[in-house]
């Protein structure tokens, strides 16, 4: 715990302002959470992220000293590339290791926790409804990309009924060990979910509590036993692209999950390579004020593939 005496300097400053200023080199997710959880009070008493600061106040930051100490700072803690951004949404790569929304158990980077506090400091004049921008889709933890926000609710729902509706095309690329025996096809199966384990499995048929997932693939490069893939998300299942590919014999080198871990410990890999690369916009309906967006492709300008990766020969 650490109590900091306001001064003159700091009188009406917004406390997480404050905060981020005097400790830059921690993740903002970090002092929202300790917001949720009552550990950043004023004066003995619990406030919120807008409180504004008196000189002489006391604060108090019931955090671990291992995440405040400039010592300890966490050196990977990276910046969010901003792709595309207008006034209704943006488009940021997620690095890999960066979940994309908060649960009970994470510390450090949250990426829609980031992104909200960075627009909430940009000098720009416009304010965001608290909670924006909003997810519009997610990513796993470990795969790095592209990911739309939403800057407001009407524009959330609008975008949310267009990944409902598969009106927004999901491309990724990976790397396998295994080379499919066809160079691009359309794969159907049924995925079911283990939310104890975290933990997907794929069948050839229905089976109770399954789900019928659809994943279409070509090669981009083959190098024996490895290859590039270009993936398309139809669906949008829990582990779908992962599961999928070890399914037929192609996992996706450093998958600790799915993968083949003694492969994985061979090349050095400790993230999968796996990155959502490419997005279309292709309404099959008008999309409200978001109609401008139709037929725009984004795509991800450079890919952080891990030194072992580019070792296979696919890079």
């Amino acid at each position: 715990m650490q109590r900091i005496i306001v001064d003159s300097s700091d009188n009406q400053r917004r406390i997480d302002r404050f905060l981020t200023d005097r400790f830059p080199w921690v993740p903002v997710s970090t002092f929202f959470k300790a917001f949720r959880k009552r550990n950043i009070r004023v004066n003995g008493k619990r406030v919120r992220s807008d409180y504004c600061l008196h000189a002489g106040d006391a604060v108090e930051i019931f955090i671990p000293d291992r995440y405040l100490d400039a010592e300890h700072r966490d050196e990977r803690q990276l910046s969010i590339p901003i792709l595309y951004e207008d006034e209704h949404i943006m488009v940021v790569a997620k690095p890999q290791g960066i979940p994309v929304h908060q649960d009970d158990n994470q510390e450090g980077m949250v990426l829609d926790e980031y992104l909200q506090a960075m627009v909430a400091e940009r000098q720009d004049g416009v304010a965001l409804e608290p909670g924006f921008p909003a997810l519009c889709h997610r990513l796993d933890r470990n795969t790095g990309g592209l990911v739309i926000l939403a800057k407001d609710p009407k524009t959330l729902e609008v975008m949310q009924d267009k990944f409902r509706n598969h009106e927004i095309r999901k491309y990724y690329l990976a790397c396998t060990h295994g080379i499919p025996r066809e160079k691009e096809a359309e794969l159907t199966a049924y995925l079911k979910k283990d939310a104890e384990r975290s933990h997907v499995k794929i069948y050839d048929n229905p089976v109770r509590g399954s789900s019928r997932v659809v994943t279409r693939y070509r090669i981009v490069k083959a190098a024996y036993p490895y290859a590039l893939l270009e993936v398309e998300l139809v669906t949008g299942k829990t582990h779908q692209i992962r599961a999928h590919l070890a399914w037929m014999g192609c996992p996706i080198l450093g998958d600790g999950k799915y993968g083949v871990n003694a492969v994985n410990r061979s090349l050095g890999l400790k993230m999968q390579a796996l990155f959502a690369y490419k997005l279309k916009f292709a309404f099959k309906k008008k999309a409200s004020h978001l109609d401008y967006l139709d037929g725009r492709e984004i795509l991800l300008p450079e890919i952080p593939w891990e030194e072992g990766v580019k070792n296979t020969g696919l890079i």
